[in-house]
């Protein structure tokens, strides 16, 4: 159990917080890394869907295990959300409030990735005369992920702001854990910002996909740090 501003060995409640971290930033993290993707810098939107369809299964099977690794780790902010009673406790209920919102958003996000993959592929397998309807139902798909990504983006790192300035706040978590969280949301609620008033490019990709590893990073700490006290 937890006692006031602490985390004390034995809690069980604190345990699958620390494994909601630590699984979540491994799938996180290694799923991001074998997902298909241009290496070419190039702002054509064909030529950058175009790995996602050639690689259809790799495509499909990293979205899905990224999605179970953001369900993880919010399971694991459940734990700071319960950690933190005094000192920050109000921001600690708005940020898993917000993880709550980001972590659904983020579910459709990575389904439509699911669904653009299989469209990407029936385009490119499909003969000279269909080639024009195919790519039509491709766009469909990309616009609405175009739409929805920056917009995930900014909700689910705002929510981790918010749980950072909570643990800054707290006397339960070290304060350099919530600063560091802290720079790599703001860095990426400004990218998602961004991105919002910019098209789709290889370079912000680029940026996003460093400042989700960063992320990921921050889970795994932040999940180590947990389990040290939980089961030690």
């Amino acid at each position: 159990m937890t006692h006031g501003q602490s985390i004390v060995k034995g809690d069980a409640f604190q345990k699958i917080s620390s494994t909601g971290f630590i699984l979540g930033a491994i799938l996180i993290a290694v799923s991001g890394l074998f997902m298909p993707h241009t290496n070419t810098p190039t702002s054509d939107l064909q030529q950058m869907l175009k790995p996602l369809g050639e690689h259809e299964f790799l495509t499909q099977l990293s979205s899905l295990l990224i999605a179970i690794g953001f369900w993880s780790v919010l399971i694991g902010m459940t734990g700071i959300n319960r950690s933190i009673t005094t000192g920050g406790a109000v921001l600690a209920r708005l940020g898993f409030y917000f993880a709550l919102t980001g972590t659904a958003l983020w579910t459709v996000s990575l389904s439509l990735d699911v669904a653009v993959a299989s469209a990407v592929a029936n385009w490119l397998s499909a003969p000279a005369v269909g080639k024009g309807e195919a790519w039509i139902v491709v766009a469909s798909l990309s616009a609405l992920g175009r739409g929805m990504v920056p917009i995930t983006w900014i909700v689910y790192w705002l929510a981790l702001a918010f749980l950072d300035v909570a643990m800054i706040f707290s006397d339960v978590y070290p304060r350099w854990l919530g600063w560091t969280g802290l720079i790599v949301s703001v860095a990426t609620i400004v990218l998602g910002v961004i991105q919002i008033f910019n098209e789709r490019s290889i370079t912000l990709t680029l940026i996003f996909s460093m400042l989700m590893m960063l992320t990921a990073l921050w889970n795994l700490a932040t999940g180590i740090w947990v389990a040290r006290r939980a089961w030690s």
